[in-house]
């Protein structure tokens, strides 16, 4: 039997929940290609999670695989977005969002709003239309590379130090100005130190970081410095806190020391500067062959993922957590969903 406590605190979670959460990176597009032969994915293994985790607003990665690199990558992109939007049309729970209108639309309407993102602009080749055209499909954030090298730019690496020393290439630089001019967020996730310079230099709108940690708790360049943090917070960005690199051990890879890292951006950029950014992926991590698994580690790292926050169905207990360390409703709230709602807004 729940004591009175245990049941005061659920009845706050579901509160705090009600409004919907928002994890501005989730690598959904990946599975539902690999999936296309069975429809209804969406909804059959990933409704009852996010239903469960209370959320509300998703950002959804168009990422490619190093496999389909470089002939394909165009075409598996594309063949992503064709996979959500055949999804999202079987069913009533979900909308494309492209404006931040729609989102609040699609939340009135009790359904789970879906902004597609992209991780890596390799679709793009080095073609600068092409960007134009993902933007027609609902593409509304871009980070412009994840760990390896591409016709933008540089990845930041898995280990302290080592990152290509060069930053963006003249045609990282159109693209980011003409994320700029068409009102696509630019995420900083994943760019290494020269790459992020030079985005910053290039820029004068809010710049996020969708998915990332502190170097403090883990000191990969993967990661964001306490200065990367500062500098995003003086541009009234938002830093969405990652569950898979918050330590370099599986021992201290805990929902407290995830904690720890949304407490340390507010220690130096204040409350309005964290959100969510999940990078839920050991579903994606188990579904591949041992060898590959082993393949990967080599290349980034071994992913400690936190035991108790490894799906949205989790969710809530993180919110618990925050709730524990003495959090005020209203700083989870801006936590869980109004850091990234308000940058939604301003920008879409």
């Amino acid at each position: 039997m729940r004591t009175h406590t245990e049941k005061s605190i659920e009845e706050r979670i579901d509160r705090l929940h009600a409004g919907g959460i928002v994890d501005f990176h989730f690598d959904l597009l990946i599975d539902l290609y690999e999936k296309r032969d069975r429809p209804g994915v969406l909804v059959s293994h990933f409704l009852p999670e996010f239903e469960a985790g209370g959320v509300g607003v998703l950002g959804v990665a168009i990422y490619v695989e190093d496999r389909y690199l470089p002939e394909m990558g165009l075409r598996v992109a594309l063949d992503q977005v064709a996979r959500l939007y055949t999804e999202v049309e079987q069913t009533n729970r979900f909308a494309i969002c492209k404006t931040f209108a729609e989102i609040e639309q699609a939340r009135a309407a009790n359904k789970i709003a879906l902004v597609i993102t992209m991780e890596g602009v390799e679709p793009l080749g080095d073609d600068l239309n092409l960007l134009r055209a993902f933007y027609e499909l609902g593409l509304r954030s871009v980070g412009l590379t994840h760990a390896r090298r591409n016709a933008a730019g540089s990845g930041g690496i898995f280990k302290p130090s080592g990152s290509p020393g060069d930053g963006l290439t003249n045609f990282g630089r159109e693209v980011v100005r003409e994320c700029e001019r068409l009102g696509i967020l630019i995420d900083l996730a994943h760019i290494n130190p020269k790459g992020f310079e030079d985005i910053v230099g290039l820029t004068s709108k809010p710049l996020i970081v969708s998915h990332t940690n502190a170097r403090k708790f883990y000191d990969i360049e993967r990661n964001i410095s306490d200065e990367q943090i500062t500098i995003i917070g003086k541009r009234g960005g938002v830093i969405g806190v990652n569950a898979i690199l918050v330590s370099s051990s599986a021992e201290t890879s805990t929902l407290d020391r995830y904690v720890d890292h949304i407490e340390h951006v507010i220690g130096l950029i204040g409350i309005d500067g964290v959100g969510i950014g999940f990078d839920f992926c050991e579903y994606l991590f188990q579904q591949l062959p041992k060898n590959v698994r082993t393949e990967l580690a080599a290349k980034l790292t071994t992913p400690h993922f936190i035991p108790d926050l490894t799906n949205h169905s989790h969710a809530r207990n993180l919110t618990r957590k925050l709730v524990e360390r003495g959090f005020s409703d209203q700083e989870i709230e801006k936590i869980l969903r109004g850091n990234w709602m308000r940058i939604l807004k301003e920008s879409l």
